[in-house]
């Protein structure tokens, strides 16, 4: 996001709220001011509370883990009576959407593998999520928890073996935590290594350790039965998503392409004297010191520019 990505730690920069997120603040179309240093510290002042169970006001990220936490209790209880009745009918498998179960991109994210992972999952949502849901609002973090989880699940089924099981949120998950980090990417945050070592770093940094992990895990044999490109793909999903929103700068092939577009833009406005002087002569010099034969592809095309500007200007000329 460009308004924070030159924001220093300490200052305080203005958000405004989404459209749909304005009802639950004291004041209509009041700006809140967001703390680098301590994220969402002042967002809930003593004159509001979000309501859990208020629909209009319930916070997205809320919802969404009280539904993975439910899940995985209903599904716990489940299998003390039928024992992989849950995992048969709603874990993602081939087999599975072969059979046209196609409920099971979506219920797959809400299964667990026991507590810890659940936990895991629940943290990292719970830490990220909550920003993205304040600055692009509940439609965007819908969108891109749920395509990250899908499409991660899907890219897992084509990488993994044709027997993969596949549960958990963790597709969803990283792609909201990459959503995150694209729009803050400036933010310094202190993330726990294993759960316990303290590091603190930039959030761009998170977003780049998480991508570079699960294609390190990915392509290596470590870490068996983690779902690392299924990681992988939905981080990928909400680095794209919140780009094509806006937030992040431009690709570095998008830059490429907008420089050679507005220098093509930029010769074609040009006078002829003016190409000449400024594209023609420097080319010219190179043709004396190293031969015609060294020019590349570009110079010859700006040489033929130059030809039709300068044929275009002496037919105005004759004409007059």
């Amino acid at each position: 996001m460009r308004g924070f990505g030159k924001a220093r730690t300490g200052e305080r920069q203005p958000i405004p709220i989404p459209e749909e997120n304005r009802e639950a603040h004291p004041r209509e179309g009041q700006t809140i001011f967001y703390p680098m240093y301590h994220p969402r510290r002042d967002l809930i002042t003593p004159t509001h509370r979000w309501s859990f169970w208020s629909f209009r006001r319930a916070s997205v990220v809320h919802i969404l883990i009280a539904l993975n936490v439910a899940c995985f209790l209903l599904s716990w209880g489940i299998s003390l009576f039928a024992p992989h009745l849950v995992e048969n009918l709603f874990a993602l498998t081939r087999h599975g959407l072969a059979q046209g179960r196609l409920w099971q991109l979506v219920t797959y994210m809400f299964l667990h593998g026991g507590a810890i992972h659940l936990l895991v999952n629940c943290v990292g949502l719970l830490f990220a999520g909550r920003e993205v849901e304040t600055v692009l609002g509940k439609k965007h973090l819908l969108l891109i928890y749920f395509l990250g989880g899908i499409l991660g699940g899907i890219a897992q089924l084509i990488a993994g073996p044709r027997t993969i099981e596949l549960i958990g949120a963790s597709g969803g998950v990283c792609a909201v935590l990459l959503a995150f980090t694209t729009l803050l990417p400036e933010l310094e945050i202190t993330a726990l290594l294993y759960f316990v070592i303290p590091v603190k770093m930039k959030a761009k940094w998170l977003g780049r350790i998480i991508i570079g992990v699960s294609i390190l895990f990915a392509l290596s044999n470590w870490s068996r039965g983690v779902a690392h490109v299924a990681h992988l793909g939905g981080a990928l999903t909400g680095l794209l998503y919140t780009r094509r929103l806006g937030y992040g700068g431009a690709f570095f092939f998008q830059r490429f392409l907008q420089d050679r577009r507005g220098r093509r833009t930029r010769r074609e406005q040009m006078d002829s004297e003016t190409f000449i002087s400024t594209e023609i002569d420097p080319i010219l010099d190179k043709i004396a010191r190293e031969g015609i034969h060294s020019l590349s592809r570009a110079e010859r095309r700006i040489l033929e520019q130059g030809r039709e500007k300068i044929a275009r200007r002496t037919t105005r000329t004759t004409s007059r």
